[in-house]
């Protein structure tokens, strides 16, 4: 805790080297003023007010935009190749003023959502008028700005005006709808009734049973370097409960993913927090082990354990490679983008479990080398032998993929290098990742989604294009730019894999990052739900979800599942909060500049009573304790004596956002589960099966011992108004 408040009194000491400290980059800029010679001066005033917009200061960000155009004797209607930034600012401002006075000043269930319908219109219609009247003339004179466009259609539709008072020319039909097309019903947010609106900027989240009571707690982090992690936990009556301070976690703050596990297999499941991303040298910010003991408290452990390193990260995984019954660490650095000479080296690490408490990184010794700027890891048994694989996703790089050789010790363990070989080395700029069964059929395949960084300013031109049925992007010669696609690795059974994204209707996602797999309608196939955005302030894209149709295609139910939030989505998790046998989804919602805070949300199932469902929480003895990367099979029982087998790998999910370790599986019809087999992660590989379980109960499973049923009925949340935190 010291050695984070130590950081961040450095960071303010010089914020020019913090592209995500505005207010105090504006301050300096406001003090240095006086000193800027005349004809530097305009340029430095429209730089300030960029810097106040991104602080949050937003009507000191109009006022100064409309000062310096009075200055330049730049009229409304004047707007030029030369002037047309100041007017693509002004707009933004008010877009985002309008967000600040109506979206987080009175929270709604449905505000930020697409269409932007109902209670989620704005009552302050000002900042979207504004907005609307500089997008308008913007688009008066350049016709062809998709970015205008969309973000007119958006700041209509924000106060009522869409589509009716849109021109028809600038109008974007396919943004409103068809909202409620096909039978997908509407998942609410019920965050702001909850208190679980919790306002930050992007951050990580671990949802887990944490005082082991049977619900479900949220651990969420936020990206400013002194934002404090905070700790929700459930009161067992529908409502959830701050508990940060009573945690021990003052002064733990910072990070922008956490990911969860029990390290010490004490039966109380830890934390890491990973700090530093997008900041290149001035990100190196420790991570944080904290210990759970178990009283409700949590233990900063970071030192003592071996796991502390000084690198700029955001991502990581846990498995437990050598099968020694002890969970091991991969954490994937951002090196550089780019080969700067004098950019420093920050390899990612390997922690290996010691099994006594404390870590050893013998990343390199075991043939694991990564040099690169990773954004997202993930660990899966490719082939099917035991052995956990470790997959690593390069932004601007070929993807990295490690196959498990094994060996006879700690010492001789060694991996190996197979990303191309296996096809799985795309795409060049990638971000979250993980690895999944999505088509059921007891192979692990592979997930990688693209974050495309050449177009990351353009990113409503983007959504317009799509909506429109246009090309993402043109160059000026008219000629289309692709943007580079998402994949689905379906795994060959080989040791290869095929790309099969496009197939399935996959390959159009862009510019992902927080996100999660789970199942939101309880038919047993993995759905899932991807936060959409970027640092820039006009990048207010729907976060989508896509619902897995039998393992043949994934249909997009955005906008009729109520999910389609224009925010930008980070840490995510599915997650069955009210125990009623269906699975809600929590995002942490936020951008990166200091001002681009938001409200996270909580979207609730509203529940499918004609499915079944089984929930198993497995507990490992020979294996690791959180039982991490233990496959499982069920054989449900259909009406109609039809049979059908799932299979699921006991983690945390995606890359960015953790869910629960217990496996929920939707089951479909079935009647009945006849048999459930798990293959431990242990050096046995041990298989034990049961036999007869029932469908719509919780069991716990630990290693060597029969399921016992558990008794969890269902608490429904506790809906009264409340303010955000």
């Amino acid at each position: 805790m010291d050695t984070l408040a130590v950081l961040y009194h450095q960071a303010l000491a010089d914020p020019s080297r913090f592209p995500y400290l505005n207010r105090e980059r504006a301050e300096a800029m406001r003090r240095d003023m006086p000193r800027i010679p005349l004809h530097q001066l305009a340029q430095y005033r429209y730089y300030l007010a960029q810097e106040l917009l991104a602080g949050g200061q937003t009507h000191d960000a109009i006022a100064e935009v409309r000062d310096l155009m009075k200055a330049l004797g730049i009229a409304a209607d004047s707007i030029t190749a030369q002037t047309k930034p100041l007017f693509d600012l002004l707009g933004i401002a008010y877009l985002r003023l309008a967000e600040q006075e109506n979206c987080l000043d009175n929270p709604a269930a449905n505000v930020c959502i697409l269409p932007l319908a109902g209670s989620g219109q704005h009552t302050k219609v000002e900042g979207a008028q504004e907005a609307m009247a500089q997008y308008e003339a913007i688009l008066r004179r350049f016709p062809d700005d998709y970015g205008s466009r969309y973000l007119l259609n958006i700041a209509a539709m924000a106060i009522g005006r869409y589509p009716h008072l849109v021109p028809k020319q600038f109008l974007i039909p396919a943004l409103g709808g068809p909202v409620r097309k096909g039978t997908f019903p509407l998942f609410s947010n019920v965050a702001h009734v909850l208190g679980l609106a919790v306002n930050g900027l992007a951050g990580g989240l671990s949802v887990e049973d944490f005082n082991r009571d049977g619900f479900y707690d949220l651990f969420m982090t936020s990206f400013g370097l002194s934002d404090q992690a905070r700790l929700f936990q459930a009161d067992g009556a529908g409502g959830y409960q701050e508990r940060t301070e009573a945690a021990g976690l003052q002064g733990i703050t910072g990070g922008l993913n956490t990911v969860h596990a029990d390290y010490d297999n004490d039966g109380d499941v830890d934390v890491v927090i990973l700090r530093g991303a997008w900041l290149a040298d001035a990100g190196t910010f420790p991570n944080s082990l904290l210990r759970n003991r178990g009283d409700g408290t949590f233990e900063d452990v970071s030192f003592a354990s071996g796991l502390i390193s000084f690198h700029p990260t955001q991502t990581a995984a846990w498995a437990d490679f050598n099968l020694d019954g002890c969970l091991d660490l991969f954490i994937g650095h951002e090196s550089i983008i780019v080969h700067v000479p004098t950019a420093n080296s920050h390899r990612s690490e390997l922690f290996v479990n010691q099994c006594d408490g404390t870590f050893r990184e013998q990343s390199r010794a075991m043939g694991i080398d990564v040099d690169e700027f990773v954004k997202g890891v993930g660990w899966g048994d490719v082939n099917n032998d035991g052995l956990p694989d470790l997959f690593v996703s390069v932004l601007n790089g070929r993807n990295r993929l490690y196959l498990n050789r094994g060996g006879i010790s700690r010492e001789s363990w060694r991996f190996e290098e197979g990303a191309a070989k296996a096809g799985v080395d795309l795409p060049i700029l990638s971000f979250p990742a993980w690895f999944w069964d999505y088509d059921q059929d007891g192979w692990e395949d592979l997930f990688v989604m693209s974050y495309d960084l050449p177009h990351l300013n353009v990113a409503p031109e983007v959504a317009a294009r799509e909506y429109l049925g246009l090309p993402h992007a043109v160059d000026s010669a008219g000629r289309h730019i692709p943007i580079e696609p998402t994949r689905l690795y379906r795994n060959n059974r080989d040791g290869t894999f095929t790309d099969v994204a496009p197939a399935v209707g996959l390959s159009r996602l862009s510019f992902a990052m927080g996100s999660n797999f789970g199942d939101f309608d309880n038919d047993g196939w993995l759905d899932l739900y991807v936060g959409t955005g970027n640092p820039d302030l006009r990048a207010i894209i729907p976060n989508r979800a896509y619902r897995n149709v039998r393992g043949r295609r994934f249909e997009d139910v955005t906008l009729p599942a109520g999910l389609g939030h224009i925010q930008k989505g980070h840490g995510t998790a599915f997650v069955d909060f009210d125990r009623d046998g269906d699975q809600d989804v929590y995002m942490v919602m936020g951008g990166a500049y200091e001002g681009d805070w938001f409200a996270n949300a909580l979207f609730e199932n509203p529940g499918w009573p004609d499915r079944s469902w089984i929930v198993l929480e497995l507990e490992g003895r020979a294996a690791n304790r959180s039982a991490i990367g233990a496959r499982v099979e069920i054989v449900a029982v259909e009406p109609g004596g039809v049979r059908r087998t799932w299979y699921r790998t006991v983690g945390s999910g995606g890359s960015f956002g953790a869910g629960p370790l217990a496996l929920h599986v939707g089951l479909g019809p079935a009647t009945r589960v006849d048999t459930v087999r798990v293959r431990w992660s242990d050096a046995a590989r041990s298989l034990t099966a049961y036999a007869n379980l029932e469908p719509r109960r919780f069991y716990r499973i630990v290693q060597g011992e029969q399921p016992v049923p558990v008794e969890r009925p269902p608490v429904p949340f506790r809906k009264v108004a409340a303010a955000a935190p």
